[in-house]
């Protein structure tokens, strides 16, 4: 397989594009377990596309390029499981070739193919200088005069995590939004001193799947209305697209599935998440649901000539991860 040289791949240290991968570089399969890469081969293809999904992530690659799919018969066996026996069915593994030449709806227009979200991404532990849900929810929720606002009937939780944490919370006025403002002592800014950060450290990026959990619901709590109980999904909002893209990337590693929208009045970028995860006390989800966790091929889509990048790993079934959705491919 190859995918295209400006593609991006996670690895232990952040992303990479395909050509910069060399052999020694730790990356990740489609369970989220690092694997490491024994071969990085770049040549030019006249022949790539560009397979595209229904929330509009993508991955290219050449002709060859695998993908590991569910079908209708798949979704319908592991659907009737629910959880009740072990599935073990494994994914058909098509090429970019084979889908050109298979329809990619059936005829009652169900969209025949999927890729399922990855596994929880497997990092290791970081050690780090904030507790990741307080420097999610101080990131997004700090005033310049320092206070902190709880967002509307979140206050008697995130008051908790802070003391949990060692941190002497003093509640000051009430705001528009009727909770009160409130302080912290320690500050959160005195154990980031001198380095306050303008974006979220690679370090947080790049912590424990436990870590990553709890960063995300800082974020998430640091946000009023980021949870809507009707839809049952999570909204993450922002004129700065490399907030969204961050809190999109906490997301997908995770294993919850994103869709990224851009307002062009509003310019704003905002992300939707549906999970399986509990983050909020008020989602209502079916641990045994299968549809939240994956993206349908809807599009295969020509492109100019250019290079790729053939990769073989040590793991046993030789796929990695790609792109902002974590695409399994091999």
């Amino acid at each position: 397989m190859a995918i295209l040289a400006t593609q991006r791949v996670l690895t232990h240290n952040y992303w990479k594009f395909a050509h910069d991968l060399v052999p020694g570089d730790v990356v990740f399969d489609q369970h989220g377990r690092p694997v490491t890469i024994t071969l990085a081969q770049t040549y030019r293809s006249a022949h790539c596309y560009e397979v595209m999904f229904n929330d509009y992530l993508t991955i290219s690659g050449d002709l060859k390029l695998q993908l590991p799919l569910e079908d209708l018969k798949y979704r319908s066996r592991s659907d009737n499981y629910r959880g009740v026996r072990q599935f073990s069915r494994p994914l058909k593994i098509k090429t970019v070739e084979e889908l050109l030449t298979t329809p990619l709806v059936d005829h009652r227009n169900r969209k025949k193919f999927s890729v399922p979200t990855t596994q929880p991404i497997q990092l290791p532990h970081q050690t780090l200088p904030v507790p990741p849900f307080i420097f999610g929810f101080w990131f997004f929720n700090r005033r310049s005069n320092g206070n902190l606002i709880p967002s509307p009937g979140n206050r008697d939780f995130i008051l908790e995590k802070f003391h949990d944490h060692g941190y002497l919370v003093t509640e000051k006025d009430l705001t528009d939004l009727g909770e009160r403002n409130f302080v912290t002592k320690p500050t959160v800014v005195s154990h980031l001193i001198p380095n306050i950060p303008s974006t979220i450290p690679n370090n947080y990026l790049l912590s424990s799947a436990e870590q990553r959990f709890e960063l995300l619901q800082g974020i998430l709590y640091a946000k009023s209305r980021a949870f809507n109980k009707t839809s049952q999904q999570f909204r993450f909002t922002s004129k700065i697209k490399s907030y969204v893209t961050h809190v999109q990337y906490l997301a997908e590693s995770l294993g919850c599935r994103t869709k990224m929208q851009y307002g062009p009045q509003s310019k704003n970028y905002t992300v939707f998440i549906k999970t399986k995860l509990i983050f909020h006390p008020d989602q209502r989800v079916n641990p045994n649901a299968r549809h939240i966790a994956r993206r349908f091929v809807t599009q295969l889509t020509k492109l100019p000539d250019q290079l790729c990048v053939h990769i073989e790993t040590d793991g046993p079934d030789q796929t990695i991860l790609v792109n902002e959705g974590f695409i399994p491919c091999l």
